[in-house]
């Protein structure tokens, strides 16, 4: 076999090879597409409009406190002595009620009242010796005492606070002896118990500001109905230089019961609710609904699939609730946030 031949079958046989490996390496396979998914949809949260009620309302659990009460209080500052009574004691006409620091004028009080005496004794021996002018003069002596006694036994006097009438203490101070008390502030009450109202708390209940003296209050006690009217308001209470009672007042709400429940007592609970304003058969949306943005009141009503922007009137107003005026008819769709 020539050169020439046996190269060019040489170069055969390494191309049939180098073609015969190739065929043995894996085929590259082409990159699947990504299958196609439905983008979800958001929920709408919708709710039909429709006609209701809505009342702008105080209602609540109140308690029978007294009608007539009785409060003891010094004029000017002082300190305490003793306290001795307790809230829910019965107390009589007289009783002591606190005792104030007196500042030795119980020992001035004793001082007077031994020269009193002696002012008597005097002058019953001017009277035994039976000279005019020893008589006269020992009565002017006698008058002058009796006259200082009565003005130290006054200042003394000032020192016990005394219950002005038979009843049951409703409030005590809750100072100890020998701290200080500002002047006006309440030291006792009593309560006469021949009388009793219901007292409210109302604290931060946004209708507050619409309730009225002479207003009707609806009461259920022991499952039982009873009317009543509203006879005080945080507005209408009294002023008081007490702290104490002006935080009473300036949250409580009382009212009088046209015939008080057989039964009831100080302390006893009934539900107690005051309509101040009522609508019925109006459409009532919840305050979620209602939106509110650079001066526009409106509501989104879905329409099919479509969502519309209605501008709306509002009305009655409580703490979860508006009553719609203008804008939205019975059967909307209303679409909540």
């Amino acid at each position: 076999m020539s050169k020439a031949r046996a190269a060019a079958l040489g170069m055969l046989l390494i191309a049939s090879s180098a073609a015969a490996g190739c065929s043995l390496l894996p085929h590259e396979q082409a990159p699947l597409k990504p299958p196609l998914v439905k983008p979800a949809q958001a929920a709408v949260r919708t709710i039909d409009a429709k006609s209701g009620s809505i009342a702008k309302q105080v209602a609540g659990s109140a308690s029978f406190v007294p009608t007539k009460i009785e409060y003891y209080q010094q004029p000017d500052a002082g300190v305490i002595h003793s306290v001795e009574v307790r809230a829910g004691m019965t107390v009589k006409k007289g009783d002591v009620l606190v005792t104030i620091e007196n500042g030795g004028s119980d020992v001035e009080l004793l001082q007077r009242q031994i020269e009193y005496e002696r002012k008597k004794q005097a002058l019953n021996e001017a009277i035994r010796g039976g000279d005019a002018e020893n008589i006269r003069i020992a009565k002017l002596d006698l008058q002058l005492a009796e006259l200082l006694y009565g003005k130290a036994k006054a200042k003394a006097d000032s020192g016990i606070i005394r219950a002005k009438t038979d009843g049951i203490v409703s409030y005590s101070t809750d100072l100890q002896p020998g701290e200080h008390f500002d002047a006006e502030r309440v030291l006792a009450a009593v309560a006469q118990p021949d009388g009793m109202r219901l007292a409210l708390e109302v604290a931060g209940n946004p209708a507050l500001a619409d309730i009225k003296i002479g207003m009707e209050a609806n009461i259920t006690y022991k499952e039982k109905s009873y009317a009543g009217k509203v006879t005080q308001t945080p507005a209408s209470a009294p002023e008081t230089a007490d702290e104490r009672l002006r935080d009473e007042y300036g949250k409580t709400l009382y009212i009088e019961l046209d015939k008080l429940p057989e039964g009831a007592s100080f302390g006893a609970h009934a539900e107690v609710t005051i309509v101040a304003a009522r609508r019925d058969k109006v459409i009532v949306l919840p305050k979620s609904a209602v939106r509110a943005y650079f001066g526009r009141t409106f509501v989104q009503v879905l329409e099919g699939e479509r969502r519309k922007e209605i501008d709306i009137e509002t009305g009655l107003a409580t703490a979860t609730e508006y009553e719609i005026v203008k804008g939205v008819t019975e059967g909307m769709k209303i679409i909540l946030p």
